[in-house]
């Protein structure tokens, strides 16, 4: 299984040095549907700054299937991720906290 990281280029020069395949991002919605199609993708890393467009267009695909996992991380420059912590690993977890 393969993880790959969604961000801006800053953030993914990070992430290629630790060994993870990276994607900069130049259309989330294009880019996220792209590496969905791609079965040996086992983990999802994504920018928070990206979260919004997620919760809008792909929550439902989360829901339905455990792999590929997807996990938020804050952004390079700030987070942007605003709701509860509480709430936000109760959805990823799928369990009631």
């Amino acid at each position: 299984m393969k993880i790959i990281f969604l961000g801006i280029k800053e953030e993914c020069i990070g992430f290629s040095l630790c060994g993870i395949d990276t994607l900069e991002v130049s259309d989330f919605k294009k880019d996220f549907k792209e590496i969905i199609k791609d079965k040996d993708v086992g983990l999802i890393i994504i920018a928070d700054r990206y979260y919004e467009i997620f919760k809008e267009n792909f929550s439902h695909f989360s829901k339905k299937k455990a792999v590929p996992s997807i996990v938020f991380v804050p952004s390079f420059e700030k987070t942007y991720l605003n709701e509860n912590i509480k709430r936000y690993l109760s959805n990823v977890l799928g369990i009631r906290l």
